[in-house]
């Protein structure tokens, strides 16, 4: 490898009851600019961040051991649009990232092997802790993935173009440490039939692209009641999106950021939406109107 460019799209998981095994992938991109290099070097991204316990660095790492490569110093320059600790998959952009990076890098040495798509999925799954985002970011599309004893098994399917993703995202961060640790350890059977029965109706809403149940589909009893009263606004915010004629709503990944699904064009939704979003106590949210993104993580030679 001496020039690569890595493109990996923003995700959206959970999509409500799919707790830790629905995402899609969305265009919204970080991307990275690696070369070779006799020293780490880190560029664009937060000075807390600009080390070698850096996330991408970390799956470079973890990628290169998984080819039987020593480590390789890079010049690493980041350009990132997905918004950070916000529900957006950031952390999984990065993970996926240095993961091709390490598999650009065996196939210029022409050493070490591939790492097959399988293996990108494992070694993603794995670093990440579930493979509900990493897994639309390496395949883009729509997937259902489940991980079971370190192996990632995944479908995926490409979702219409006319769908809209309406991220409203607030101004603050929530960490997915702390979204996971108002989880109960235990939920009533009740809760658990709920969930399964909508899980599988927002996969075949999707799988069929049949998304007139998106509506109902998308409610949830086993994370978004515990995280919402960690996000100032949530409920308003939600109430207000479906007021305005969103297909669903819900919470983005752990989030803070709430989606609002709509059919193009959207201009009567952002325009109902822009005066919630604006008048907050705790500061103007933000409206990122998103598409699909149906390609996944690229990688472009720039030499």
């Amino acid at each position: 490898m001496s020039s690569v460019r890595i493109q990996v799209p923003a995700t959206s998981a959970n999509i409500g009851p799919g707790f830790d095994s629905l995402g899609l992938a969305l265009d919204l991109y970080n991307r990275f600019d690696v070369e070779e290099a006799d020293e780490l070097k880190l560029e664009g991204c937060p000075e807390e961040y600009a080390n070698g316990d850096n996330l991408f660095i970390r799956a470079y790492r973890r990628g290169l051991e998984a080819l039987g490569l020593p480590f390789r110093a890079i010049a690493l320059r980041f350009t990132a649009d997905i918004p950070i600790a916000r529900g957006l998959g950031s952390s999984s952009a990065c993970i996926v990232g240095g993961l091709l990076a390490a598999h650009a890098a065996s196939q210029r040495a022409r050493a070490g092997g591939d790492l097959d798509t399988q293996t990108l999925l494992d070694l993603a799954a794995a670093l990440e802790g579930h493979p509900d985002n990493t897994t639309p970011a390496l395949l883009g599309g729509f997937s259902v993935s489940v991980l079971r004893e370190g192996q990632v098994s995944a479908l995926r399917t490409e979702v219409d173009g006319d769908l809209v993703f309406n991220a409203l995202v607030p101004p603050f961060q929530l960490e997915t440490v702390k979204a996971r640790r108002v989880l109960p350890a235990q939920v009533g059977f009740g809760d658990a039939v709920f969930n399964t029965g909508r899980a599988a109706l927002v996969a075949a809403a999707f799988f069929s692209r049949n998304y007139g149940k998106l509506a109902e589909a998308c409610r949830d009893r086993l994370h978004e009641p515990y995280r919402a009263p960690l996000i100032a606004g949530f409920d308003e915010v939600a109430e207000a999106a479906r007021a305005a004629g969103a297909l669903a709503v819900f919470l983005s990944g752990a989030g803070p950021t709430v989606m609002a699904v709509c059919r193009a064009p959207n201009a009567d939704f952002v325009g109902k939406m822009m005066p919630t979003l604006l008048d907050r106590e705790e500061g103007a949210w933000r409206l990122i109107s998103l598409h699909p993104d149906n390609r996944g993580a690229t990688v472009l030679d720039r030499d």
